[in-house]
């Protein structure tokens, strides 16, 4: 299990860097073009098709992330006045929920990509589906973040039980 762990924890780490890289060339190939643009009258025509593919990738992978670290905007005004325990809860099924909707990208990002295989982008000539490869990739990490997720929040709520037993019992 620690090596399961320890290799998880790699592989977000190698997306935290990914997701940097796909922003850091998203930032200079738009900097360019509008530099080329604006003071040279011209510009390149891939740049366009390269800064979508860079948002789109940067965007799929941080959702991916923000899952594992629960930085996705949340509602906690009705939370907010509940007890711990159904907190808990309510917090087990918005990850369950989540990973169905990380299995319906992973399922529907492997059909656009099997409908995109054969076209191109118009201006790099790269497969189609190079953009939309993200998706299912996301997809699996929502699935197997929030399931993570889950778990963890699940393992918490019967700890609770646990110990409201023990303290119980003993009194």
């Amino acid at each position: 299990m620690a090596f399961l762990r320890k290799a998880f924890r790699g592989l977000f780490k190698a997306l935290e860097w990914f997701a940097m890289i796909c922003m850091v060339v998203l930032t200079v190939v738009v900097f360019c073009d509008v530099v080329l643009r604006y003071i040279f009258k011209q510009g390149f025509s891939w740049t366009q098709e390269i800064a979508t593919l860079m948002l789109v990738w940067f965007s799929l992978i941080g959702m991916a992330i923000g899952v594992l670290e629960k930085i996705h905007i949340s509602i906690e005004m009705f939370t907010s006045h509940l007890s711990e325990k159904v907190i808990s809860v309510i917090e087990s099924i918005d990850h369950v929920l989540i990973a169905v909707f990380g299995g319906v990208m992973l399922y529907y990002g492997i059909v656009i990509m099997q409908m995109t295989k054969s076209s191109t982008l118009p201006a790099t000539k790269m497969p189609s589906a190079v953009l939309y490869v993200i998706l299912p990739i996301s997809g699996l990490l929502i699935l197997l973040n929030a399931l993570l997720v889950a778990a963890k929040q699940e393992k918490k709520i019967f700890n609770e039980d646990e110990t409201s037993g023990k303290e119980n019992h003993n009194a």
